[in-house]
C-alpha cells in the first residue's frame, strides 16, 4: 500500500516536471556531474576517458530519456555502467532508457527486492489504478455541462497527462544487474575509482553508498532527504538504528560534498543533519511513550513544525511508527551511541 502512495507522488512529480523540470547537468568536480532529478532521485554521472559511469536511471522510460539526453549534452562517450543505489522505482523505472550494452551494477538483493515489491505494484497501477482514475475522468468530462470553462480545459488537460503517464509506465523494463555484491565493489575505469559499498540496511536493506575516490564526494541514495521528511518503509528493511550508524559513521570520514537521494547537493554536514533528525525524534517519542502515551497519541503531540524540515510531512506520523516499534524491538535508549 505504501509504495503505491509512493506511485502516486511520482505521478505528480511527473505532471508537474514536465513544465517545472530542468536536466541541466551541474559540474560538481572535474568531469563529476549531477542532474537534480525533478521526477525521482538524483542522478550523478562521472565521464572518464574510457566512458560514462551513471548512478541510478530515473523514475520512468521518459525521464530515463530526459536523463540520457543531459548526459549526451555534455559527453559524446558512450554510458559504460549504470550504478543503482537501491530497489525504489524513482532511482530504477528508467533503466530501459539507457543503452543494451550498459553494465548494470546493484547490491545482490535489488533484483529480488525488485520482483518482490515493485513489479506487483507496477501492475497494479497500470492495469486497474491509473485506468479506474481515467475512466473516473472521462466519466466526469462527458457529464460537464460547459465544455469552454476553465475549469473543463483542466480536466482535459489532466486526463491527457494521466494517458501519457500510462504509456509511460507501460514502458517500464528491469534489467538484470550484470554485477553484484554484497559488501564492497570496486569500479575502476579511465583513471578513476569508485567503491560501492553496502553500508547495511537503513532506507532499505539494499541502499549502497557510491564514494567517488578521487574527488572525495559520496552519493547516498536514499540514505539523505535534504530538508525534507523521510520514506520508511517497513516492509522494504528500514533500519533507522542502523541509518544513524551510517550517518554516523560516514560523517567521520573524508568526505567534503555529498549527492543526497532527493534534495540538493551539500557539504558533509547533511550527513549529521540526517542522523539528528532521527536521534532528536527517538527522543521525543521514547520521552511520550515513558510517560504513557499510545503510539497513535505520540503521533498527535508531535508537530512536523518541531523540527526544521518542509516537505513530505505526511510522512511524519509513518516515521514516528518506525521508530516507536524499533524501540519496543531494540529496547529504550537504543539511539544513544
Amino acid at each position: 500500500m505504501r509504495l503505491l502512495v509512493f506511485f502516486c507522488i511520482l505521478l505528480m512529480s511527473f505532471l508537474n516536471a514536465r513544465a517545472e523540470g530542468s536536466y541541466v547537468p551541474m559540474e560538481i568536480s572535474d568531469n563529476l556531474y549531477v542532474i537534480i532529478n525533478p521526477q525521482g532521485g538524483n542522478i550523478a554521472f562521472l565521464v572518464t576517458r574510457k566512458g560514462v559511469i551513471v548512478i541510478d536511471s530515473g523514475s520512468t522510460p521518459s525521464n530515463g530519456e530526459q536523463i540520457v539526453a543531459g548526459i549526451k549534452s555534455v559527453t559524446k562517450k558512450p554510458i559504460k555502467y549504470l550504478i543503482l543505489t537501491h530497489l525504489h522505482g524513482d532511482h530504477t523505472n528508467g533503466i530501459s532508457a539507457f543503452p543494451n550494452d550498459v553494465e548494470i551494477i546493484a547490491h545482490n538483493k535489488l533484483e529480488k527486492n525488485y520482483h518482490q515489491f515493485n513489479s506487483p505494484n507496477i501492475a497494479h497501477y497500470k492495469e486497474k489504478l491509473l485506468p479506474a482514475h481515467l475512466a473516473s475522468l472521462k466519466e466526469e468530462m462527458d457529464a460537464a455541462q460547459e465544455t469552454d470553462s476553465l475549469k473543463y480545459a483542466n480536466l482535459v488537460e489532466n486526463y491527457n497527462k494521466n494517458i501519457d503517464y500510462l504509456e509511460n509506465i507501460k514502458r517500464i523494463e528491469f534489467r538484470t544487474p550484470n554485477i553484484t555484491f554484497e559488501d564492497y565493489y570496486l569500479l575502476k575505469l579511465g583513471g578513476e575509482r569508485i567503491v560501492l559499498e553496502y553500508v547495511g540496511p537503513g532506507h532499505t536493506n539494499d541502499n549502497i553508498v557510491v564514494k567517488f575516490s578521487n574527488h572525495n564526494i559520496i552519493h547516498t541514495g536514499d540514505l539523505i532527504f535534504d530538508g525534507v521528511f523521510p520514506y520508511l518503509i517497513t516492509e522494504h528493511g528500514v533500519d533507522v538504528y542502523n541509518w544513524i550508524k551510517i550517518l554516523d559513521d560516514l560523517y567521520k570520514e573524508n568526505i567534503l560534498t555529498v549527492i543526497p537521494g532527493h534534495g540538493d547537493v551539500r557539504r558533509k554536514i547533511v550527513l549529521k543533519y540526517q542522523s539528528d533528525y532521527f536521534k532528536d525524534l527517538s527522543q521525543k517519542i521514547e520521552k511520550l511513550s515513558e510517560e504513557g502515551y499510545s503510539l497513535e497519541e505520540i503521533k498527535r503531540k508531535i508537530d512536523p513544525k518541531d523540527f526544521d524540515l518542509h516537505g513530505n510531512e505526511e510522512q511524519l506520523p509513518v516515521n514516528i511508527e518506525v521508530i516507536y516499534t524499533e524501540l519496543i524491538n531494540k529496547g529504550d535508549r537504543w539511539w544513544e551511541f
